[in-house]
């Protein structure tokens, strides 16, 4: 039974209800596990960020490829990294802030956490959404897999091609799958291995998980943080080395966690 409105107080309730899940999820798979997403308020719905604005008048898809064409266009310029295929440039895309129907999701249970409790200033509670990715792409595609379907190397044509529909050429007239699924990314940057990321990829339907989460035995839960737990979690985030430099290793990840030391030496006074 999934525990949707669970609420946790602190970094050990949310471990043992992951553990809980995957062992209620994944019986017999000793590698698989959720997939957890942090919000820091608890109404926020699963909606990737090309969804989150208004419709536009010419469409949102030729709004989507617009910006594809003009992030594939600029970006060459601005970074010496190189993706090699509409994949890797798509979650480069997401990477970098720019609307896509990606949502992200990480493997780690207190990253999600972070991002989670990370900007809150205790007025809201918190969530966290637990999922399953294996039971959506089952239910969604017809196979319970999780693939990289961008990756050259290691994985078959074929596996590759069940996730195409989802991200069709640019001005393609190809309608999109309307639920979503579930793939992993290629490592194109450090901050994808480091923040253990994957995704969902949405269709044409912009609550898809929303609607598949009120499904019978459906694999998706929300966690409520309730505000009143925020600072506990905070200090202990931190004794357990889970702060900014750690989710984002770079020096704007340092010079921002350089900021929080000083903001909580202002706050001691």
């Amino acid at each position: 039974m999934t525990p949707d409105g669970t609420a946790v107080e602190n970094i050990a309730d949310l471990v043992a209800l992951a553990i809980r899940l995957k062992n209620e999820w994944f019986p017999g798979e000793t590698t698989w596990g959720p997939w957890f997403r942090g919000h820091a308020g608890a109404d926020w719905k699963l909606a990737p960020k090309l969804y989150r604005a208004s419709v536009p008048r010419r469409g949102i898809r030729i709004i989507e490829d617009e910006i594809r064409q003009e992030f594939t266009m600029r970006a060459p310029s601005l970074t010496d990294k190189g993706p090699q295929n509409s994949w890797e440039w798509y979650f480069t895309m997401q990477h970098s802030g720019a609307p896509t129907r990606l949502l992200d999701w990480t493997e780690g249970a207190l990253i999600a956490l972070y991002f989670a409790v990370r900007d809150s200033k205790g007025e809201n509670d918190a969530a966290i959404w637990v999922l399953d990715p294996w039971w959506l792409n089952k239910r969604v595609v017809g196979e319970r897999e999780v693939v990289p379907p961008g990756a050259e190397i290691g994985i078959s044509r074929q596996d590759a091609d069940r996730y195409s529909a989802w991200l069709p050429d640019r001005y393609s007239t190809a309608k999109l799958p309307e639920l979503p699924a579930a793939v992993y990314p290629t490592h194109t940057a450090r901050r994808i291995s480091t923040q253990r990321s994957c995704f969902t990829i949405y269709g044409s339907d912009p609550e898809g998980l929303e609607k598949l989460r009120h499904e019978t035995a459906a694999h998706v839960a929300k966690v409520i943080i309730p505000r009143t737990a925020v600072p506990r979690i905070k200090e202990q985030l931190l004794v357990s080395g889970i702060d900014e430099v750690t989710i984002f290793p770079d020096l704007d990840g340092l010079g921002r966690f350089l900021i929080t030391v000083l903001q909580s030496e202002a706050d001691a006074k």
